[in-house]
């Protein structure tokens, strides 16, 4: 069987988007101008980027195990798979880790557990502040575990062997696991202590995940079995359902979704930032996954080259840029919580962007080359024509 599949080409923006909010984010915390009105309201939810690369995750990373039910072929190689996320992630993540270890002052106390768990994503599993420069550092370590779970989860939905992808069966456990998400989110926020770090272990951001996955078994049955479908009609409304993501978004920022400081928020406020989140995340995404891939003046300039070169390094972006701001705090001499936000945004930005693009391509692209050496090459029935790999590679 010959199978065509579509590109995503919108997908790097999206993750371009996700990457420049979590900047803005944290400029904005570490300046203090998340307490300022609406503006900083705003700000304080840019980490509404991470829900944005859990969404794609969970889209990309899924799809060819619904493609492969979709259309009688034998699972993708899990091996390949995981190998692929190593060089993608652990290359960087490492230089990163250690720089921040050696340049920032503020770790050099550091002990060698805090080396052994943060250089192996572990640092989330233990009772202990994480390591200055490093704080985002804790979605990258639930996005890994996701990683580790994915096949699993595949294979649970999917079932046995030729039997085809069964969208229910898909729905059903995509629910159930996004009810057991919320409820852990309302359940772990109750838990006191401050160095605790259950409300950012995998299970509480499950529903993010799932709205991705979701989107990829029906992606894939539509592309398998074409007709017309509601996903595919509410995806030619781009305006529409940007609006109803930016009212959802908005609802985030109020009170309703917990304090903007790092104060424990109560447990049904825990739970409604996540299904807002992950609401107002369905709905940006929805559009650029279903309906048209290039048509209309949006789409088009997603696809162009500025937002396909922020989306190509905004891994980069997102491992280096905590070290950048602090490195841009003490060269300025500035304290926490005392403004100059604009000033610590556009220098952290800028110096980000440049050290990223060097990352890509004289580091991270290179090593990504290992991704076919011999034990961990892609392996395709020889009979069937290889599906094509989704543009937009995901990373955090």
């Amino acid at each position: 069987m010959t199978f065509r599949d579509r590109g995503f080409p919108t997908l790097n923006a999206v993750r371009a988007a996700g990457a420049i909010m979590v900047v803005l984010t944290h400029c904005a915390f570490n300046t203090g101008r998340i307490n300022d009105g609406w503006v900083g309201a705003m700000l304080a939810r840019f980490d509404f980027g991470v829900t944005l690369f859990f969404v794609l995750s969970g889209f990309l990373l899924s799809r060819p195990w619904f493609v492969a039910a979709a259309l009688g072929r034998d699972d993708p190689s899990a091996r390949h798979y995981l190998w692929k996320r190593a060089l993608r992630i652990l290359p960087l993540y490492w230089v990163v880790v250690v720089a921040a270890f050696v340049l920032d002052p503020v770790n050099k106390n550091a002990s060698w557990q805090d080396w052994v768990s943060t250089l192996t994503l572990t640092q989330l599993y233990r009772p202990e502040l994480l390591a200055s420069s490093l704080t985002q550092m804790w979605s990258l370590c639930t996005e890994v575990a996701f990683y580790l779970v994915l096949p699993l989860i595949c294979l649970a939905f999917i079932g046995r062997r030729g039997n085809g992808l069964r969208l229910t069966r898909v729905l059903v456990g995509a629910g159930a696991l996004t009810v057991g998400g919320v409820v852990w989110q309302v359940v772990v926020a109750q838990i006191p202590g401050y160095r605790a770090h259950y409300a950012q272990w995998l299970p509480g951001y499950l529903p993010w995940f799932m709205v991705g996955l979701v989107f990829a078994a029906i992606s894939a049955d539509l592309a398998v079995r074409p007709r017309e479908h509601l996903l595919d009609r509410l995806g030619h409304d781009l305006i529409g359902c940007w609006i109803l993501a930016t009212a959802l978004f908005a609802l985030a920022c109020s009170p309703l979704a917990g304090p903007r400081l790092l104060l424990t928020p109560g447990g049904w406020e825990a739970g409604a930032k996540v299904v807002l989140y992950g609401a107002a995340g369905a709905f940006f995404v929805l559009p650029l996954v279903f309906g048209p891939e290039r048509e209309g003046w949006a789409r088009r300039q997603l696809t162009g080259p500025v937002p396909f070169w922020l989306g190509e390094i905004s891994y980069g972006v997102f491992a280096i840029h905590m070290l950048v701001l602090n490195l841009v705090f003490r060269a300025l001499d500035l304290q926490v919580f005392h403004g100059r936000f604009l000033t610590v945004a556009v220098l952290t930005l800028g110096t980000t962007l440049v050290l990223a693009t060097i990352s890509f391509y004289l580091f991270e692209k290179p090593v990504l080359r290992l991704k076919n050496v011999r034990f961990f090459m892609r392996m395709e029935p020889r009979s069937l024509a290889p599906e094509p790999e989704p543009t937009a590679e995901v990373a955090p």
